[in-house]
């Protein structure tokens, strides 16, 4: 465990034991670090395992995001687990959230193992299409409202592409956010819950069986051909993820670029400044190039 790690765990354990010594908790072990927030897992007298996702700060600021608040997060979380968890989605239920004056919150929720094994990919595609089967409740739609859906998508791609100019030094186009809004706006589609993290990293496995979705951070309402887009992008979509959703082909070129660029752009940020990795970044900067190409940029 790592110093950083060392000090919020003991942070973790006084707000416990001062607030909520019901629950008593045994030792806390680091289970998840990412950039954003550590993961402990414990046993609970109340909640039995649990997993314990606790922000390294209120405010997260980066090239990608400037300004997110981690309480909204965990709220966001909470409710999303659970509404998953009822509609069949193996989302691990979340029990309680605590929310401190001084600004250390933290979400518990039921502890799920991963034994390292990989699911499979129809598996994979099977359950996305599980998720965006679900339910958008009124509380679930104005949780997940990012306004005009359309004009979002633009406005955080070209902010983010003024991002990948400045660090990478790449001569990349213009490109008027008014165009890309008016590609996303053209989109028909049934409005889904999307995940917009749907990786290896943030599911549970055991024995090749999908045990858990987790991270819901990044949900929104939306069409469901911009999450494939998304997987699709990561390197974690092929023909059997495919069959598995029940993929009734593309959708137009122009939208499924726009949709593409939307996480080429993003993991261009992550590689070139949250992340730093150079060959990581150089590629997705080539590709940012070859997305804006196809869409008549460059």
């Amino acid at each position: 465990m790592t110093e950083r790690a060392r000090a919020q765990a003991g942070r973790l354990r006084a707000a416990l034991d001062a607030h909520h010594p019901a629950w008593q908790t045994g030792e806390l072990e680091l289970v998840g670090s990412g950039l954003d927030a550590a993961v402990f897992r414990a046993e609970s007298r109340a909640f039995g395992p649990v997993a314990i996702r606790v922000p390294w700060t209120r405010w997260i600021s980066n090239d990608n995001d400037p300004s997110l608040d981690a309480r909204e997060l965990l709220v966001k979380e909470l409710l999303l687990a659970n509404h998953m968890n009822r509609h069949g989605v193996p989302a691990p239920r979340a029990f309680a959230l605590h929310t401190g004056a001084d600004d250390l919150d933290f979400l518990v929720s039921a502890y799920v193992p991963d034994d390292a094994s990989d699911p499979d990919p129809a598996a994979l595609g099977a359950m996305l299409r599980l998720i965006h089967g679900v339910p958008i409740t009124a509380e679930i739609a104005h949780a997940l409202d990012v306004g005009d859906l359309a004009r979002t998508l633009a406005g955080r791609i070209t902010d983010r592409l003024d991002v990948v100019r400045r660090l990478s030094g790449a001569a990349l186009p213009a490109v008027p956010a008014e165009a890309l809004r008016a590609i996303a706006a053209a989109a028909h589609y049934r409005p889904a819950v999307l995940h917009m993290d749907f990786r290896r990293v943030n599911l549970r496995i055991v024995a090749g069986e999908i045990r858990g979705v987790l991270d819901w951070s990044n949900a929104l309402v939306g069409d469901p051909a911009l999450e494939l887009a998304r997987v699709a992008e990561a390197g974690e979509r092929d023909p059997r993820f495919d069959t598995g959703y029940q993929l009734h082909g593309p959708p137009p070129a122009a939208l499924d670029a726009l949709y593409r660029l939307d996480t080429a752009v993003m993991l261009a940020v992550v590689f070139l400044s949250e992340a730093p990795e150079p060959a990581p970044a150089k590629r997705q900067v080539e590709r940012v190039a070859a997305l804006l190409a196809a869409l008549g940029w460059r």
